[in-house]
């Protein structure tokens, strides 16, 4: 910079403290790096086009009122990014003082020895490798090679805690996500003529093609069966199971009942019943691309993703809440305050954090 510049630099920053605190957060790598990956995930292209499929009436008819849109559209992502930068910290300045991070790549590796290894990315020293077992890890993944065993196969469980995420790679080449306050049982090695694994919680799942060999995935009571395909399978034991199709094929099997499922369509178990429905396939797999989505989502799921994904226990003062819905677009690597504070935005409802319990009343 010249002199000038770093006196105009000067002046602005000692103009209000809000200018230095974002100074400093603009020469933060990891602060930088977020907010750009935010921004290249926006495809303004394909969101016009989607606008563009949901006007029913003549282009004629409409056509200065597309352009109207346009401009508050504009305006609007344009004042949004200002507050997403700035105005936070107006919010945030009389939000709770309690520190709660977002969640993070960690696990438990349970091993058929009884041995306990601790995954975590940010740990100094990475358990990497166990003597006499086929897998690697990286404290986000862990990868098990697909080599020929003489031992018997072993059984692993790997449990992913409330405010964690992991990847697990299976020896088939299979690549299971695992959200929050999840865990997976499963094989070190497959044999036979069936691939199997049981879980609890959600994971999004990668299955190698093996024609030979169906993969199947146990949960409480139901069992999903595929080939090669991609899909979302949520069984968290307070929640109705639910199975959503990206890609393949999917059989769902409960107590008699059998489906088969075609990409974006998805099944649910209600009580005794599977149901089956079309759905936007999106809002249900974002938690694996570091998104938040809600399609007109009722509050209590809203909290259970924020409670399971923060570490944080919700306490819900009025019971009239539950009824209410929600729609966004949010990103999860992000702090709970400026979550809170988009959600309470739209509506009459007030978030209170207090050490790592979160109550929500009306105003």
């Amino acid at each position: 910079m010249t002199d000038d510049q770093r006196r105009e630099l000067g002046d602005w920053l000692s103009l209000d403290e809000r200018n230095q605190r974002l100074f400093e957060r603009l020469q933060d790598d990891d602060y930088v790096g977020e907010r750009l990956r935010e921004y290249q995930r926006y495809d303004s292209v394909e969101d016009w086009k989607k606008l563009q499929a949901k006007l029913q009436a003549p282009r004629r008819k409409v056509g200065r009122w597309i352009q109207v849109c346009a401009a508050s559209v504009t305006i609007l992502f344009c004042v949004g990014m200002a507050w997403y930068f700035i105005g936070n910290d107006i919010h945030n300045e009389n939000a709770s003082s309690s520190v709660v991070e977002y969640g993070r790549s960690k696990a438990m590796l349970f091993l058929a020895t009884g041995e306990v290894i601790e995954l975590e990315s940010i740990r100094d020293t990475i358990h990497a490798r166990v003597e006499g077992e086929s897998f690697v890890n990286d404290g986000k993944k862990l990868v098990y090679s697909d080599t020929t065993r003489v031992k018997e196969v072993e059984w692993h469980t790997l449990q992913v805690p409330r405010g964690g995420e992991f990847v697990l790679c299976l020896a088939d080449g299979t690549v299971v996500t695992l959200n929050a306050d999840s865990k997976i049982h499963y094989p070190d090695h497959f044999t036979g003529k069936e691939r199997q694994v049981s879980l609890e919680g959600e994971a999004f799942f990668e299955v190698a093609k093996d024609s030979l060999k169906p993969f199947i995935v146990k949960t409480k009571g139901v069992d999903v069966r595929v080939l090669g395909t991609t899909f979302n399978l949520k069984a968290y034991p307070d929640e109705n199971q639910q199975t959503t199709l990206v890609q393949g094929s999917v059989e769902v099997l409960f107590d008699k009942q059998q489906v088969l499922l075609s990409p974006g369509e998805q099944v649910t178990r209600v009580g005794e019943e599977l149901k089956v429905e079309q759905v936007d396939v999106r809002p249900y797999i974002a938690w694996k691309d570091e998104r938040f989505v809600f399609e007109n989502e009722p509050l209590e799921g809203v909290l259970k993703k924020l409670e399971r994904w923060y570490n944080i226990t919700v306490f819900v003062q009025n019971s009239s809440l539950h009824g209410m819905r929600f729609t966004g677009n949010l990103p999860k690597y992000e702090s709970i305050n400026k979550v809170l504070n988009v959600l309470a935005l739209t509506t009459n409802i007030k978030f209170e954090l207090k050490d790592r319990t979160l109550i929500v009343q009306l105003e």
